[in-house]
C-alpha cells in the first residue's frame, strides 16, 4: 500500500501515451523523485520500464485493431538513431552516477535539464503557427536527430514523449495525432535499447519487484484507457493536453531541483 501513490501516478501518466505521444516517464520520474520513496537510479529504471511497456502495449493494440496510421519504414532511421543514442545516454548516466555518488546531485542535474527542455518546447508549442517547420528527407539527418534525442531521454530516465512530439512536428511536419503515435514507435526502440544495456552492463539498481509489477500493470491499463479516450478527441484537444502536461512537468521539475540542490 505504501507504493499505491506511485501506481496511481504511473496509470495517469500512461494515459498520455496514446493521447499525445508522451511516454509518461517525464511525468513519473519527477513526481516519484519528489515522493522520495526510492533512489534516483531506481526511479529512472522503473520509469523507463513503465514507458516501454506502455508504448509496446499501445502499438500492439493499434496493430491488432489495424488502426495504426504511421509508416514504420519511414520512421526507421530516427527510431534506430534514437535506440543507439539511448545506449549512449545510459552510459553517460552510469558514469555520472559513479563520478558523483550523491544521488541528489544527479537528480538536480536531471531536473535542471528537464526544466530547460520543457520551457523551450512549451515556447515552441505556443508559437508553432508562426515558426516555419521543416520536412527532413535525408535518412542520415533523421538518424542524427534520433541519436541526440535518444541520448538525452535515456540520460534523463524518461521516454522523451513531449520532446519527441515537438521534434516530429518541427522536423517532419507531422500533424499532432500522427506525431503522437510516431513518438511511441520511437520510444519503444530507444527504451528497448536502454533496457538491454542496463541488463547487459550489470547496472540494474535495487528495487522492490512488487513495484515493477505494479507499475507495468498500470502502464498497460493506462494505454488501454488512453486509446479509448483518443477516439473522442481531435488534434486541438491533443495540443491543449500537451501544453498542460508541459506546464505540469516544469512545475514538478522546479520543485525537484530546489529539493535536490538546496534542501
Amino acid at each position: 500500500m505504501s507504493y499505491l501513490p506511485v501506481f496511481i501516478v504511473c496509470f495517469l501518466a500512461s494515459l498520455l501515451g496514446p493521447l499525445c505521444g508522451i511516454g509518461g516517464g517525464v511525468i513519473i520520474k519527477p513526481i516519484v523523485d519528489a515522493m522520495n520513496v526510492m533512489s534516483v537510479s531506481a526511479v529512472s529504471f522503473l520509469s523507463s520500464i513503465s514507458v516501454l511497456v506502455m508504448s509496446l502495449s499501445t502499438l500492439a493494440q493499434n496493430a491488432v485493431t489495424r488502426q495504426s496510421s504511421i509508416d514504420s519504414r519511414a520512421l526507421m532511421p530516427i527510431a534506430v538513431g534514437s535506440a543507439v543514442g539511448g545506449l549512449v545516454g545510459k552510459a553517460v548516466f552510469n558514469e555520472l552516477s559513479a563520478l558523483f555518488p550523491s544521488s541528489d546531485f544527479v537528480g538536480a542535474v536531471q531536473a535542471a535539464i528537464l526544466i530547460l527542455l520543457a520551457v523551450l518546447v512549451l515556447v515552441y508549442t505556443l508559437n508553432k503557427r508562426h515558426i516555419p517547420g521543416m520536412r527532413l528527407q535525408s535518412a542520415a539527418a533523421q538518424a542524427a536527430i534520433g541519436f541526440v534525442a535518444g541520448a538525452c531521454w535515456s540520460f534523463l530516465g524518461i521516454g522523451g514523449g513531449p520532446f519527441n512530439l515537438a521534434i516530429l512536428v518541427f522536423f517532419f511536419a507531422m500533424e499532432s495525432k500522427l506525431a503522437a503515435e510516431a513518438s511511441l514507435f520511437i520510444i519503444a526502440f530507444s527504451q528497448t535499447a536502454g533496457l538491454i544495456y542496463t541488463l547487459g552492463s550489470g547496472t540494474l539498481p535495487a528495487f522492490d519487484p512488487v513495484v515493477l509489477i505494479g507499475m507495468c500493470t498500470m502502464a498497460v491499463l493506462g494505454s488501454v484507457v488512453g486509446r479509448r479516450l483518443l477516439k473522442r478527441v481531435d488534434s486541438s484537444a491533443v495540443d491543449r493536453l500537451y501544453i498542460f502536461a508541459l506546464v505540469l512537468i516544469i512545475a514538478i521539475c522546479v520543485y525537484n531541483f530546489v529539493r535536490f540542490a538546496v534542501l
